[in-house]
């Protein structure tokens, strides 16, 4: 039994794992597609836009983390 719940914790940490990199990179391939484009200025507009979500997002997911520990 302790090897099922191992298991779970692991495969969990790293279906996290995938989702972080894979927005991290996504983030970074759409970013270049945008400057590719020559449209430098909306490309910039957009990548502050996407930093300032993912700070958001990031910001919610502390306080949540902090409401689970309570």
């Amino acid at each position: 039994m302790k090897y099922v719940l191992l298991c779970v914790l692991i495969a969990a940490a790293i279906v996290l794992a995938v989702v972080v990199f894979s927005r991290a990179v996504g983030g970074g391939f759409i970013t270049a597609s945008r400057g590719a484009t020559a449209n430098h200025s909306e490309a910039q507009k957009m990548h502050q836009q996407q930093q300032s979500d993912r700070n958001a997002d990031s910001e919610k997911a502390s306080a949540y983390a902090e409401s689970l520990s309570k």
